[in-house]
Parts: structure tokens; C-alpha cells; sequence
């Protein structure tokens, strides 16, 4: 899955530091005549394995919300079950008129709350993906720092054209992330576990506004 290319139309982050910062980190370094570093966080999303957890958490999150919208459906069947058999005493073209109302007054309702679902999903999509790249931030930086450089942009193979080899830091800020500790990298790996909002059922007679 192409994570963060997919993730994403603007590739800057935006991440302003001072320049002539110190360039020595305890490794031979490229120089860069440049104020812009690169970072493919796809490939550190794949290496920390926390695309895999985001599409994990999607998905559940997906399962969850099919299940409340299965759930409502049986409902409003139920429902319109139980007012038949208010309709003894009316004709059966008219309760088959009312009936008829119940149940696309039901679908509407369902329909809407489908589309609140729907809203819901992209909206925990968009916070795992905002949730990641701000774990990502703070050691992209620091090693932007080092370089000396002031902008830190994604890779996007629609963006850039060309890269020279010191302006890439995806290498070092994965190692950086690895070094801190297993169990450090697996938190980083970890996105927001949410649990999914409870759709907002309405009665399959009410009128939706």
C-alpha cells in the first residue's frame, strides 16, 4: 500500500529550523548545498510495519460500522413488524400505503446513517495518518538539524524529480526510530486504536429533517 502517497496531496510538512546548525552526527556525511531534506515515509511506515496497523485499524473500524448499520436494518424491520399489526382495522390498500411510507422513511434513515459512517471512517483514516506523521516529526527534525536543513518534504514521485543523496534522511531517521529501543518502535508503530462511534439510529417512522 502506498501509505503516505496515497495518503496525501501536499507533501510538505513544514518543519522551520535555524541554519548553519551542526552538521557532525558520528557518521561520514554527504554535504548538501541545499535547505530542503527528503523523507519517504512510506518506507518508514512499511519498515516500522505501521501501514499494515492502519490498515488493520481501518478495517476494524469499517467492520464495526457494517455491523451497527446491519444491526439497524434488523431494527426498522422489527419495528415496522410490530406497527402491521396496529392496521386491523384499516384496508389493506391502505395499510399497504402505510407500509409502504414506514419503509422508505427506513431506507432514508438508513441511508443517511450510512453516509454518517462513511464520514466517520475517512475521519479516523485521516487522524491514523495525522497520528503517524506527527510521531514521525520530531526525529525527522532532529536529524534535519544536524544537515543543516530547513524544510523537510515527502517523497512524491509526482513532486520531485530528483534527489540528491544528502538531501534524503529516510535511512537515518528509520535508524534513529530502530535505535531507540524495540519497544520504542513498536509504540511509533502503533496507531490510534478508536473505537467506533455509535451511529445515530432514528425511530423507521420519523421524518428526517
Amino acid at each position: 500500500m502506498r501509505v503516505v502517497g496515497r495518503w496525501t496531496a501536499a507533501a510538505v510538512l513544514g518543519l522551520g529550523f535555524a541554519a548553519g546548525c551542526n552538521q557532525s552526527t558520528g557518521v561520514v556525511e554527504q554535504q548538501t548545498t541545499g535547505a530542503v531534506a527528503v523523507i519517504d515515509l512510506d518506507a518508514i511506515a512499511q519498515r516500522l510495519g505501521s501501514d499494515k496497523q492502519i490498515v488493520d485499524s481501518i478495517a476494524q473500524r469499517q467492520s464495526s460500522l457494517s455491523q451497527q448499520l446491519v444491526d439497524l436494518a434488523k431494527s426498522y424491520n422489527e419495528q415496522i413488524a410490530e406497527k402491521k399489526k396496529t392496521l386491523g382495522e384499516t384496508t389493506p390498500e391502505q395499510a399497504e400505503v402505510t407500509v409502504a411510507s414506514w419503509q422508505k422513511q427506513a431506507n432514508a434513515n438508513l441511508n443517511k446513517v450510512k453516509q454518517q459512517a462513511e464520514a466517520d471512517l475517512k475521519k479516523h483514516q485521516a487522524t491514523l495518518i495525522a497520528q503517524f506523521r506527527e510521531q514521525i516529526k520530531p526525529v525527522a527534525r532532529r536529524v534535519a538539524q544536524k544537515r543543516g536543513l530547513t524544510v523537510i518534504v515527502t517523497r512524491n514521485d509526482n513532486v520531485l524529480y530528483d534527489v540528491a543523496p544528502g538531501a534524503d534522511i529516510t535511512e537515518e531517521v528509520l535508524n534513529d526510530l530502530l535505535a531507540a529501543s524495540p519497544v520504542a518502535s513498536a509504540a511509533t508503530a502503533k496507531p490510534l486504536q478508536a473505537a467506533a462511534a455509535p451511529i445515530d439510529a432514528q425511530p423507521a417512522d420519523q421524518q428526517t429533517r
